[in-house]
């Protein structure tokens, strides 16, 4: 194995990983377990910055420079006269397309639960603004009867 693969296989891992975590956070996302997402947003951040690492590392032996796009790196794997980068890559561009169609949906469902979210706030602020119907004592408020006795009048 050349150094082409090794760099195309440490690429793997953290797409794999990200892979997963989005897929747990849309499964949380779905069951409304929005406590666990912190935990999630930080493991996705991890991810990220190891993705990130092994795309340099890719991108610095393919001696590519920025911007750098899949069709620069597919060129240049092209280039070598071994086939198996051309596939192991492939598989790469599919990791990719699943973690940018789960990234998609979440954010969709993200978007979701911040519109009832805001609806839910919308309907409490809009509650706080009315009169009471009670008061701090827990009796009703008599909203239309006079506040005065008949004997003050």
């Amino acid at each position: 194995m050349n150094a082409l693969h090794g760099q195309l296989d440490a690429l793997s891992g953290p797409l794999r990983n990200l892979l997963d975590t989005l897929a747990r956070e849309g499964e949380v996302l779905h069951s409304g377990e929005v406590d666990r997402l912190p935990e999630l947003t930080a493991t996705k951040e991890r991810h990220a910055r190891a993705l990130a690492a092994r795309w340099a590392a890719l991108t610095g032996q393919l001696q590519l420079a920025p911007p750098v796009t899949r069709q620069a790196i597919e060129q240049a794997l092209s280039s070598r006269a071994d086939a198996s980068l051309l596939e192991t890559w492939s598989r790469i561009v599919g990791l990719i397309d699943e973690i940018q169609r789960l990234n998609r949906l979440n954010g969709r469902l993200i978007e979701e639960q911040l519109r009832r979210t805001q609806s839910a706030l919308d309907i409490l602020q809009s509650a706080a603004s009315q009169q009471a119907l009670y008061g701090a004592d827990g009796h009703s408020v008599e909203l239309l009867a006079p506040q005065r006795s008949i004997d003050e009048a």
